[in-house]
């Protein structure tokens, strides 16, 4: 109930075209919540309102939305606001600009957990997806190291 209220009122403040309020209105909404669709939601605002520096505004904002969702760990939601981002910038951007994204873009890879019933007992492997992120490759030196003695270990197995 709170969201609509929230959104509620934000759209009242873009029909006045009172943009600096609005601008009040998701600041004050991200210090409650870091929900990855109010970060969209405001770089969407934001290039919407038609100024010289619109653009530059949407971009700080999925700057901020990036680092605040990689400091969360949040890497579903990283991903959402790197495709809008990604969008924006093929919309808006340069060349640059484009490919500084694509550099931020994330390699999606296939992992397996064990997976274990209420009682502790095994109840087999569970495949699923996750997201590498090339800032968190560069804070790991040792991750090809690793890799390949995952898949070492993993032909062993068979």
């Amino acid at each position: 109930m709170p969201e609509v209220l929230w959104k509620a009122y934000i759209d009242f403040e873009i029909n006045l075209e009172e943009y600096d309020r609005t601008r009040d209105l998701y600041e004050r909404l991200l210090k409650r919540t870091q929900h990855v669709k109010v970060w969209i939601s405001f770089a969407q605002f934001e290039t919407s309102t038609a100024t010289d520096e619109s653009v530059e505004q949407a971009r700080s904002v999925y700057e901020r939305a990036d680092k605040s969702l990689r400091n969360a760990e949040e890497k579903e939601e990283r991903v959402m606001v790197l495709e809008a981002w990604k969008e924006f910038e093929n919309e808006h951007g340069d060349d640059s600009a484009q490919e500084k994204i694509k550099k931020k873009m994330p390699r999606r890879v296939k992992k397996r957990r064990k997976v274990q019933t209420d009682d502790g007992s095994d109840a087999g492997w569970e495949e699923y997806y996750d997201y590498i992120f090339p800032d968190d490759e560069a804070n790991m030196p040792n991750f090809k190291l690793l890799q390949m003695a995952r898949l070492w270990k993993q032909k062993e197995q068979l």
